[in-house]
């Protein structure tokens, strides 16, 4: 009897550290990395997650198809809808979101909610800048190696509900170089940024009794060469979502080895880049309502 009493009384007690923990969600956005390349290099960082293809472009050929370019598909990954909705149709500042992001919906279910967003790529906060008043600490440009000590003050001092950080070298590699030894050099330079982002997350959760969700995306595939983007074509539209935490059935049942040959197997067999937003919401118990129109279902149950 007093041996059931004991476990009893641990099981309740765990139950209520674990309904205590504060859930946090990190989304580091690497720009322009085909997901092949990954596997290329020597990235102990990234083979902590749990990665899973995916796709950008919209639906070929249907009212969502929209290009592989950077503007769109931040904008994509941020709201959780395609260009036909968020209006966003290249990378020129001159244009605004026309749908709400996921730093509003956060925001507007919780006034106290913390969020930063931190963009090596000053666009991704002028796209949404009807939105970047919904966000507490807010940077752009200066780098990559900038943007990271920016967010990883933010997780030691601040603790973010939600913090998004863009990372734009690989882009750059890509443009300049195509694929080769400068591109690996610099996917592997990031892996070492995404490696004091996490050590950060675990220092926060092993003091404050947090629960962090990390994911990472990239907004775009590259052409055959590593050069350019912005095509429906199979590689530009092929892109990935990696978690450090089990997804659901949605996410866990997407096999990478599955052999693509069209874009229509890719936009069937993978993961919609539309899904990020849903994700994070479900996560961080946002009601997700109908009227939002999103257009993916979460990730995580």
């Amino acid at each position: 009897m007093k041996n059931s009493r004991i476990l009893a009384l641990f099981l309740v007690c765990t139950s209520l550290t674990l309904f205590s923990q504060k859930k946090k969600v990190l989304l580091i956005g690497i720009d322009g990395l085909q997901f092949e390349q990954i596997t290329q290099t020597n990235t102990p960082n990234f083979d902590k997650f749990t990665i899973k293809k995916g796709f950008a472009g919209g639906v070929l050929g249907s009212e969502t198809q929209q290009v592989t370019s950077s503007g769109p598909s931040w904008m994509t990954i941020l709201t959780g809808v395609w260009a036909n909705k968020h209006k966003v149709v290249s990378n020129s500042s001159n244009q605004t979101s026309k749908s709400k992001s996921v730093f509003n919906y956060i925001k507007t279910a919780n006034s106290k909610s913390y969020m930063s967003s931190i963009s090596t790529w000053k666009n991704i906060n002028l796209l949404l800048y009807k939105d970047m008043y919904k966000v507490d600490f807010s940077s752009q440009g200066e780098g990559d190696d900038h943007s990271t000590s920016l967010a990883v003050s933010q997780i030691n001092d601040k603790a973010p509900d939600f913090i998004f950080i863009h990372l734009d070298d690989i882009d750059h590699a890509g443009h300049t170089h195509g694929f080769g030894n400068e591109y690996s050099e610099t996917i592997e330079k990031i892996d070492a940024l995404i490696g004091k982002l996490l050590l950060a997350v675990h220092q926060r959760e092993k003091r404050n009794n947090e629960e962090w969700l990390v994911l990472l995306v990239t907004d775009h595939g590259r052409d055959t060469k590593g050069k350019g983007h912005g095509n429906q074509t199979l590689t530009e539209k092929t892109i990935f979502i990696g978690m450090n935490k089990k997804g659901n059935l949605l996410f866990e049942g997407i096999n990478n080895n599955k052999k693509i040959r069209t874009i229509k197997d890719l936009e069937m067999f993978t993961l919609p880049q539309t899904a990020i937003v849903p994700t994070i919401l479900k996560y961080l118990n946002v009601p997700i309502k109908k009227e939002w129109k999103l257009d993916a279902k979460p990730l995580v149950d």
